[in-house]
């Protein structure tokens, strides 16, 4: 259940007594800890250590995410109903699919000014992995059995079209939404790829943003799934063993075709060149995968959608430096990171 205001829309105002209630237990005071501030994210996102009145009763540690204040990124929530959707997402869809999610606690949205904040299972999760790193084949292996499972489990599902906050890839607020963040944000990208990429190369803001569009009605055609939409190793939590791995930010999710998420998440998510090297072995483990979960799509329509896809990835790079404060070293060095594996990855393909 969602619950609406009034409800915490910071970290300073929650209290003792707002976690005892969405807890279920009386609360004698927590610890906080910013975390995620410089992973590109739509929202803020603490860790809370918790303590209780019962000391019989160990400390608890969840994590509290909360809508980032800054102007253009509650702009671009309240545009695109992405903090809404990720709510939602949670309470509607996640709960009988089989892919591994942290367990919500609690959530609540004001959709007047689409804050909202959401209490989650804080995950122990391996903090060496990092996306401008890149994730090792195995990894990537990992996630995209991850990903296989959640297209088959929802593969033409008739519930998707019941749920009028999840769009499909040509919704008309999808689309405005994301030509939007590739017209304001290309040029701020350009100045950080300013040298990591051919001068040859450029595109104005208002050409690339119709291409965005032309992308997600092209693409919108192709059968279609249940996806993630911002698969990338940011918004991955894997074990510290290396066994298994959680996906978080469910912000951007909608109805497109399966391998829409697998572009996206190998692009953004290995180096360019491990990505050249292991593209068509990994493009083929994830239709064995998906075979295995009871879907078969050929490897033809799999190639043919990833093509379709590909400037996507390019669009998302668009909004790292409009929503996020470049000053931070990590944040920069995240949009020079997505914005040179999306270029690359169409000259691989012919499409610049």
């Amino acid at each position: 259940m969602i619950y609406p205001p009034p409800f915490p829309t910071s970290i300073d105002q929650v209290t003792d007594a707002f976690l005892g209630g969405a807890i279920g237990s009386k609360v004698s005071g927590f610890q906080t800890e910013r975390i995620g501030e410089d992973r590109g994210m739509l929202g803020e996102i603490f860790k809370l250590e918790i303590f209780f009145i019962d000391d019989t009763k160990d400390p608890l540690t969840i994590v509290a995410k909360f809508a980032a204040m800054r102007e253009e990124t509650l702009a671009l929530a309240k545009r695109g109903g992405t903090h809404e959707r990720e709510l939602r997402c949670y309470d509607e869809l996640l709960a009988p699919t089989p892919v591994n999610v942290p367990e919500m606690i609690g959530s609540w949205y004001d959709p007047e000014t689409a804050e909202f904040l959401l209490l989650q299972e804080m995950i122990d999760a391996d903090i060496s992995v990092d996306q401008i790193a890149g994730l090792s084949e195995k990894q990537a292996q990992l996630v995209i059995t991850e990903m296989a499972k959640l297209h088959a489990f929802w593969w033409r599902d008739p519930i998707l079209n019941t749920k009028p906050w999840l769009p499909r890839l040509d919704d008309q607020r999808r689309r405005i939404n994301l030509t939007t963040v590739t017209k304001n944000g290309w040029n701020k990208l350009s100045e950080l790829l300013h040298g990591e990429i051919p001068s040859t190369i450029s595109y104005e803001a208002e050409y690339l943003a119709e291409e965005v569009d032309r992308m997600l009605c092209r693409t919108a055609e192709f059968p279609s799934t249940f996806v993630h939409s911002d698969l990338r190793a940011d918004n991955l939590l894997f074990s510290a063993d290396g066994s298994s791995v959680a996906v978080i930010d469910w912000q951007g999710c909608c109805i497109a075709p399966p391998a829409f998420d697998f572009t996206y998440f190998l692009i953004q998510s290995m180096t360019i060149e491990d990505r050249q090297r292991h593209e068509e072995d990994l493009l083929r483990f994830y239709m064995e995968e998906m075979n295995r979960f009871g879907l078969k799509i050929d490897l033809d329509n799999l190639r043919e959608v990833y093509r379709s896809s590909l400037v996507y990835s390019l669009a998302i790079a668009c909004a790292v430096p409009l929503i996020n404060d470049t000053a931070i070293p990590r944040v920069r060095e995240l949009g020079i990171s997505m914005g040179t594996r999306s270029i690359q990855a169409l000259l691989d393909h012919n499409q610049i």
